[in-house]
């Protein structure tokens, strides 16, 4: 049982919670950016609660677990890389490739850019169990994604969800992408607004 599942069972509300899959992206993602040793690099940083789970095989990718072990992944692994925040939009991009291969690439490639971003809310909806994500705009090269209530979420998070939005545009077909903040995305911020333009 998962640590969300435990604390729901005994009729508590805990802290938000990310699937387990994420976790698993991330490192893979990781290794595909910077290699094994980054890897390692990255896991000997992690709080031992979490190198502990890792360790010992408990994250399962149907599982829940805390919003803290995922920022702390996150940052972990930006400081084992050496690079800026700007690393975790690749991050993002390529948990976006790893997570939507066989059947939804296929589909995404058929469907127009301003379509596929509306699959966004759905896809985040699958990974975590706090925030809300809406689709305010979607037309041929503009979109606008509106987050709210994502509580705990820190700067690092939100680059990683924003390089994903990149990618998932450019799986689409969409050319020269280009994302604008327009609203929150910070550390502490529950809520972000992102424009997407492309040709």
């Amino acid at each position: 049982m998962d640590i969300r599942s435990a604390m729901l069972s005994k009729g508590r509300v805990s802290e938000p919670h990310v699937k387990g899959v994420s976790f698993r992206s991330v490192l893979q993602a990781l290794e595909a950016l910077r290699g094994s040793e980054v890897v390692k690099n990255c896991t000997a940083q992690l709080p031992a609660d979490l190198a502990e789970a890792f360790q010992y095989g408990t994250i399962l990718a149907t599982g829940w677990y805390p919003i803290q072990w995922y920022r702390a992944l996150l940052d972990c692994a930006r400081k084992a890389a050496g690079a800026g925040e700007q690393f975790l939009y690749q991050i993002g991009r390529q948990c976006m490739l790893q997570d939507t291969t066989g059947v939804y690439r296929a589909v995404f490639n058929l469907l127009s850019p301003q379509t596929t971003i509306r699959v966004t809310p759905r896809l985040f909806n699958n990974y975590y169990d706090t925030g809300t994500c809406s689709i305010t705009d979607a037309k041929s090269g503009y979109a606008r994604v509106h987050w709210t209530n994502c509580e705990q979420f820190d700067r690092n998070m939100w680059c990683e969800i924003f390089g994903g939005a990149e990618q998932l545009l450019e799986l689409s077909g969409a050319k020269h992408v280009r994302t604008r903040i327009l609203a929150g995305g910070g550390d502490g911020d529950a809520m972000a607004e992102l424009a997407g333009h492309w040709i």
